[in-house]
């Protein structure tokens, strides 16, 4: 048995029905009602049909397109109004809990937003170093795959931040209308609706005459009405009993407005010719040409007057008093109900999320560019033995995505780069936008007309193929006297006997300088085992 009972207190629900049995899928469709499911109650039923009169199309409708399913259907229908008080109370309190949930909803959202944003800064803590993918190499697999759980994350991060925040302003937009609704303009302007209503309910129920004239103002047809009947003047009655008790409980409202002198309710009583209007927000001001019943004209500054509603009218300077000087009444506000704290809640800082991703898209190179970047224990051994001051200059060839770079910038040195790949110009300018040049050349390439002379020289060059001794030996040109060059350099050139490796080392001999083992393990969180030493060669 399916029941569909509409009442003031609960509005139209069916009863009766289960997931699968098919009525839904009936009596949703428009011309059987447009029945909606309602998740929170778990039930089927009306919108907007609390505290209204039933809509008998959409239920007599609903309930026969279920009969020729072969269902069984009975229809309740109570159209008892309830009192006003009483209706904005319960409204009072559905909105407190809908204020709730949505809370509830967006704390829950905001809390996935951060674990997605801790999770992604978790993953990316080995690109954080700036070490790119080297594609080819034994490590790409494991960088590809974290790049991909970083970029998902990423992506839930900002899509659980976008629905936290929007639950937030919903609910701190809950209730607004209700505590609009309730100052005096707009009771004001309720109760005029309101009777005009009731007047048209009172011409329907009681059956109208309605004369149509020709161009010269007689009759020639006469359109009867006759006096509602069925179920059309039930809907009536009931509709008639409900505005009279709203009017009642808004007429007490606006009388208390009044009485308080929060409001004045303007009309052909107390607005004359001649009186100073004011309305639209306080920015118009003008004179009373005319009192009409609803509205008044007033002066517009060309042929035809402007018509101001009473309702509308904020303030009315009347200089017909007879005490002698002019009077001002002026619909002053009333104070607002107290709205709820405002609630917010953590915003995810999107705009670095996406430049994060834009970076590590540029963090791609082949794997024969050998791009092992400096880890940071590396670095702040090679800050030690450069012994860099403030305000030095200093030189990074082949710089990569920057973190000799980053540390001579924090030492308060000025640094100039040199590097051929764009996508590591654009990390490196986001990564240090202290480094005050950025050379997009091979190193090998330049010399000191195009880049001049520093107080050190750090780098971490190439090392296959005797690279390494080639780039150091070509940056000696560009260390000042009695500067220092500082190099990551393979570990063969401390021990191999080609004839190269051994004029590097007398070199670094003939200098003053010296080689320095690091750890066997020194690059490996850079994707490399390769064994490194560090080379100080003074000038």
């Amino acid at each position: 048995m399916i029941t569909i009972k509409h009442n003031h207190e609960d509005g139209t629900l069916v009863y009766g029905t289960v997931k699968g049995d098919g009525v839904y899928d009936i009596i949703r469709k428009w011309e059987n009602g447009g029945f909606k499911f309602f998740p929170s109650l778990r039930m089927i039923g009306l919108r907007n049909s609390r505290d209204r009169i039933a809509d008998r199309w959409a239920i007599n409708a609903a309930a026969k397109a279920l009969r020729e399913a072969e269902f069984e259907v009975t229809v309740e229908i109570d159209d008892e109004h309830r009192d006003r008080a009483q209706v904005l109370e319960d409204k009072a309190d559905r909105l407190d809990d809908r204020r709730d949930a949505l809370e509830s909803r967006a704390e829950r959202h905001a809390g996935k937003a951060a674990a997605a944003h801790e999770r992604a800064n978790q993953i990316g803590e080995r690109f954080a170093g700036g070490q790119p993918i080297l594609v080819g190499h034994h490590s790409e697999r494991g960088a590809r795959r974290d790049q991909a759980r970083m970029h998902q994350a990423m992506r839930t991060s900002i899509a659980e931040d976008k629905e936290a925040q929007s639950a937030a302003g919903r609910a701190n937009a809950v209730g607004n209308q209700m505590r609009r609704s309730a100052t005096p303009a707009v009771t004001a302007r309720r109760i005029k609706t309101a009777e005009s209503e009731l007047r048209k309910i009172q011409k329907s129920l009681d059956g109208y005459k309605r004369r149509h004239l020709d161009h010269k103002g007689k009759p020639y047809y006469t359109e009867i009405h006759e006096p509602a009947k069925g179920d059309y003047r039930e809907m009536q009655l009931s509709r008639k009993a409900q505005l009279e008790n709203q009017l009642e409980y808004d007429r007490a409202q606006l009388a208390a407005a009044v009485e308080a002198g929060t409001f004045v309710e303007w009309s052909k009583h107390n607005v004359h010719v001649g009186d100073l209007v004011t309305y639209w927000m306080r920015d118009r001001r003008r004179r009373v040409v005319k009192v009409n019943t609803v509205t008044v004209s007033v002066e517009s500054g060309y042929s035809w007057p402007d018509k101001v509603k009473f309702t509308d009218i904020l303030a009315v300077e009347c200089p017909h008093s007879e005490d002698g000087p002019a009077v001002t009444a002026t619909n002053r506000p009333a104070k607002k109900a107290p709205a709820e704290p405002k609630f917010e809640v953590p915003t995810i800082d999107v705009e670095k999320l996406k430049a994060a991703a834009q970076t590590l898209s540029n963090m791609t190179v082949g794997a024969d560019r050998e791009a092992f970047v400096s880890p940071p224990a590396v670095v702040e051994q090679m800050m030690e033995l450069a012994d860099i001051q403030r305000s030095m200059t200093v030189l990074e060839p082949s710089a990569g995505t920057g973190n000799i770079a980053a540390a001579v910038v924090d030492a308060g040195a000025i640094v100039d780069c040199v590097e051929i790949d764009n996508g590591f110009m654009e990390v490196l300018a986001s990564r240090v936008p202290g480094a005050s040049l950025l050379y997009r050349h091979d190193f090998l390439e330049t010399d000191t007309a195009q880049l001049g002379t520093y107080d050190r020289v750090v780098m971490n060059p190439p090392f296959s193929e005797g690279r390494d001794i080639a780039h150091v030996t070509h940056a000696l040109q560009f260390v000042k006297p009695g500067g220092r060059l500082v190099a990551v350099m393979g570990a063969g050139v401390s021990f191999h006997k080609v004839k190269v490796a051994v004029e590097f080392r007398q070199l670094v001999e003939d200098r003053g300088g010296e080689i320095i083992p690091l750890p066997e393990d020194a690059f490996k969180t850079s994707g490399t085992t390769v064994r490194t030493v560090i080379v100080v060669i003074p000038c």
